[in-house]
């Protein structure tokens, strides 16, 4: 394997791609439909995304490009024969960009089959409102999680940087060889400034469709919640529902594995200035400390065999590297997350906890001061992007590690959690 990239070239990276993206923000900005002018637009509506998976429910997002309402048709046979809208306070779901819906009520480790209805609407005036022809998408399936499946997978992809090659390489590789979900773990942008990005980015990376029969699960990057528009990304990348401020944790059982999603936040202290009194991710890391500790004790969470735990910036550093607590540079490891949380990790018998973020691949063994491994993705190219997978069943869950070029990183055998 040849040699990485010093961490110097991340910072630069980052630089040389978010003044790009200010010139591609500002031409889809200039390029964008005005409200008079999108009637004249042709409904294209995006392929879905399943997120948000429970073994009762799962949540579908896509995009328009054009003012559209829609909804889902689903059921137990390609007939289908449900539908599932979004409203809001008596209002069905009205966007010129993204459209959701939530699927409940469905049967654990059930094969459901799906589709969206996409339906264009022109306003002339409050009660001059014209509907255009419905667009339905191809029917897909999925299965719901199930405790009872007696094998399960996943996949983790991390810190593409809105790098169209990497995505592609990524997707392609997804969509070849899928895993039951996939762990899409922070730094998915530099910084979001519009709709479009948000858009190009999650809803149709590399304009494939790339979780329309497999749920994606994603963590925050420090890089995800940077930019003007950041607030807007769970109208794409949709917050749990009844979890608040805490809508982007997750604890995901599918068979023998049982998944968690954290947020780090952001790789500075909240008091630095370059945030100019916006951050309050300090308070945040703590509540989901106690979110933590009672989710571990949740039966189908405490009962799994394995436990996986995904973060973006990693909780635990190398000998001199920055622990993100401190005013100078920038976070290597998330000092006030590793308190936080690791008590937590440490009771519950986490096996594995899987980061990004430093752009560069590495394992940590476990220690006598924590008992899980720590494995961190790679950065946004094809020698140093990665794929990190899993394959669990009673005897063993196995994890793979391999650049996005096809070298093998290494592979790993953990065995069932005792008790």
């Amino acid at each position: 394997m040849s040699d990485p990239a010093p961490r110097a070239d991340r910072r630069e990276f980052i630089t040389q791609m978010s003044t790009l993206a200010v010139g591609a923000g500002a031409l889809a900005a200039l390029a964008a439909p005005t409200e008079a002018a999108e009637s004249e637009v042709t409904l294209q509506p995006g392929p879905p995304v399943l997120q948000n998976p429970t073994s009762s429910a799962m949540a579908v997002a896509w995009s328009v490009n054009r003012l559209a309402t829609g909804y889902v048709e689903y059921g137990e046979t390609p007939e289908l024969g449900q539908r599932a809208y979004a409203p809001e306070t008596g209002l069905n779901p009205l966007s010129s960009r993204f459209l959701q819906a939530r699927l409940t009520g469905l049967t654990p480790g059930k094969k459901i089959y799906y589709r969206t209805v996409t339906t264009p609407i022109t306003f002339a005036n409050a009660y001059r409102i014209e509907q255009g022809d419905p667009i339905e998408s191809e029917v897909y399936a999925f299965e719901t999680p199930s405790a009872d499946a007696a094998a399960a997978s996943f996949a983790v992809i991390n810190d593409t940087h809105e790098k169209l090659e990497v995505l592609k390489a990524a997707t392609s590789q997804l969509a070849a060889d899928p895993a039951d979900v996939t762990v899409w773990n922070g730094d998915i942008f530099n910084d979001i400034r519009s709709d479009d990005q948000i858009v190009a980015q999650v809803l149709r990376p590399a304009d494939a469709p790339y979780a329309s029969t497999r749920p994606i699960l994603f963590t925050s990057g420090n890089h995800d919640v940077r930019g003007s528009h950041a607030r807007a990304l769970s109208a794409a990348l949709l917050d749990w529902p009844d979890q608040g401020a805490l809508g982007r944790n997750f604890a995901v059982r599918q068979g023998p594995l049982a998944l968690i999603g954290l947020d780090t936040g952001e790789d500075k202290p909240d008091a630095h200035p370059v945030f100019a009194g916006l951050a309050n991710f300090e308070p945040y890391r703590e509540a989901q400390g106690a979110w933590l500790a009672e989710t571990l004790q949740r039966a189908e969470i405490a009962s799994a065999p394995y436990l996986v735990i995904f973060c973006h910036i990693p909780l635990w550093g190398l000998p001199g590297d920055n622990p993100g607590d401190t005013l100078e540079g920038y976070a290597s490891y998330c000092r006030q997350a590793q308190r936080a949380w690791h008590p937590h990790l440490a009771k519950a018998g986490a096996q594995l906890l899987i980061c990004g973020h430093t752009h560069r691949f590495r394992y940590d063994a476990p220690t006598d001061e924590r008992a899980y491994g720590q494995m961190v993705g790679g950065g946004p190219s094809l020698s140093g992007g990665t794929i990190i997978r899993g394959r669990a069943d009673s005897k063993e869950l196995k994890i793979t590690a391999t650049s996005l070029d096809g070298k093998s990183l290494g592979e790993w055998s953990i065995s069932p959690r005792q008790g």
